[in-house]
């Protein structure tokens, strides 16, 4: 007869009591802080695409203004907001771009609680979720409470992360059903109805990211070679899998299909170079960059070597080379946000590394070497992380966000209703928050625009336009005119497009 599991010692209470507050006021700092506005093409495609499915649909009509022929007589992606495009033999139809699991997620939340407060609870709380699930993963692998803390802290602190849980984009959401799978797949070693458990945590985590399905490998290491547990998986996964291929089947016409068109023509083998170098270097500046070399300590050492350690690695490799060749992965440092889900694992990997230390070399300090090589790990990261906040600044993501409202409620309170608006930037935010018909001024000729002017004239309704002052020039330059600002606000300027009678000339 085995003893039971001894009670916690009261080190061990107030260390998770410790741990449970740091979580409750990161929640908090994060909640004041999301932004949730139909912005760019991100954020105001994934709400647009919730908004269509609480209302339950899939898709939505393209505006056309009747006195232009209508959808079928003229170009639909002249009228198209960004996160849309048009649907395939159905010319009056829009379908979403982005995937279904972040909207499906939003559109409940949005059930309940509101367009507003909804969104910014699937944010928050997938955040907290990620951050707790890496503290939690971590110690079903075998790492002390300190060590697992210490992993949970660098994806909390580090400057992709917070960017990304501070608006509508799904890279932490993705990663939180990445984490929460592993987890489950790990306790599924013990309690084999966990595996129910992983499968439909991998399957949301499909939806919300694609390519989230090179994990399936990694996921199925972790749970094990028991057959059993491993059709659990598969049967917890199912619903998902069905749903994506009947969405995908209705909207883009075949199961496999998918809002991203052909996916392969982005990937080139010639990206890998350039975007090796950027991954990087960027890793090694927001991670303590030890942390890159220890998986190999891990996997190199008998007492961490197996599969728990393999299966982080292979999770983690299978992600990055995967973006390596994508052809914005290089752009900008935010651009990690593809590879967020292989952080945690590749933190995690490292941890494992210091414990294969702790049991080689660290043999000689056995009541030391762990708390102080996380308490090093952890300023270190800190460090890193405030540098580049500074530098960054990731929270700027709220004013910039903010300002697509801004602009949009101005356009509501300004522009004549039923007005066409010229945009880009702006085009998903109206299709939002408005009910103005746009032109895209990035797809249309000086030709084109000069017909649609004149229909509209002659029909009577006018036309304005809504744009930041970055993207002026060029709109004005594809979209000649006798143009005067009506308002400002901030970055944003609102015009109207004055009577035909004289030359076009650009502002």
């Amino acid at each position: 007869m085995s003893n039971p599991k001894p009670p916690p010692s009261r080190r061990a209470r107030w260390f998770a009591v410790a741990l449970l507050a740091l979580l409750a006021g990161y929640g908090v700092w994060l909640g004041t802080r999301v932004v949730v506005v139909a912005g760019g093409a991100d954020s105001s495609g994934y709400l647009n695409s919730a908004r269509l499915l609480a209302a339950g649909e899939g898709f939505t009509s393209l505006q056309v203004p009747a006195e232009f022929g209508g959808p079928g007589a003229v170009s639909p992606i002249h009228f198209t907001p960004v996160g849309f495009f048009p649907r395939g033999g159905h010319p009056g139809d829009l379908v979403p771009i982005y995937p279904s699991g972040l909207p499906l997620q939003f559109a409940a939340a949005s059930r309940l609680l509101g367009w507003t407060a909804g969104p910014l609870l699937v944010l928050v709380a997938a955040a907290l979720g990620a951050v707790a699930l890496t503290y939690l993963l971590g110690r079903e692998l075998g790492l002390t409470p300190a060590l697992a803390a210490t992993g949970a802290a660098l994806l909390a602190v580090n400057p992709v992360f917070v960017f990304t849980s501070l608006q509508p984009l799904s890279d932490t959401v993705a990663t939180t059903w990445v984490l929460a799978a592993a987890w489950a797949a790990v306790r599924a070693r013990v309690h084999r109805g966990w595996a129910l458990a992983a499968g439909a945590a991998f399957a949301l985590a499909v939806l919300v990211r694609p390519t989230n399905l090179l994990l399936g490998p990694a996921v199925a290491l972790l749970i094990g070679r028991d057959w059993r547990r491993l059709l659990l998986l598969a049967a917890g996964g199912l619903p998902g899998a069905a749903w994506l291929a009947g969405y995908q089947h209705a909207l883009y016409g075949h199961a496999l299909a998918s809002g991203y068109g052909d996916i392969f023509a982005a990937f080139g083998w010639h990206h890998g170079a350039p975007t090796a170098r950027h991954f990087g270097a960027w890793l090694a500046r927001l991670l303590p960059p030890v942390l890159l070399v220890l998986p190999l300590v891990a996997l190199a050492h008998p007492a961490t070597r197996g599969r728990s350690v393999s299966a982080l690695v292979l999770g983690a490799a299978t992600l990055i080379g995967c973006y390596l060749f994508y052809e914005v992965s290089h752009e900008v440092w935010w651009c990690l946000r593809f590879i967020l889900p292989a952080l945690p694992l590749l933190v995690l990997a490292g941890l494992l590394g210091v414990e294969a230390l702790a049991r080689g070399p660290g043999r000689r300090w056995p009541g030391g070497f762990r708390p102080v090589a996380a308490l090093v790990l952890l300023l270190w990261g800190l460090g890193a992380a405030g540098h580049w906040h500074r530098r960054l600044e990731p929270l700027q993501v709220r004013p910039q966000e903010l300002a697509y409202a801004t602009g949009a409620a101005a356009a509501q309170e300004l522009f004549p209703a039923g007005a066409l608006v010229v945009c880009q930037a702006f085009s998903g935010s109206l299709l939002f928050h408005t009910g103005h018909p746009v032109l895209r001024w990035d797809q249309v000729s000086p030709e084109d625009f000069a017909r649609y002017a004149r229909l509209a004239a002659a029909a009577g309704r006018p036309v304005r336009a809504l744009l930041f002052e970055s993207e002026r020039p060029e709109a004005f330059r594809r979209c000649p005119g006798p143009w005067r600002e009506v308002a400002r606000r901030g970055p944003v300027g609102l015009w109207e497009l004055g009577p035909l009678t004289a030359p076009a000339a650009s502002p």
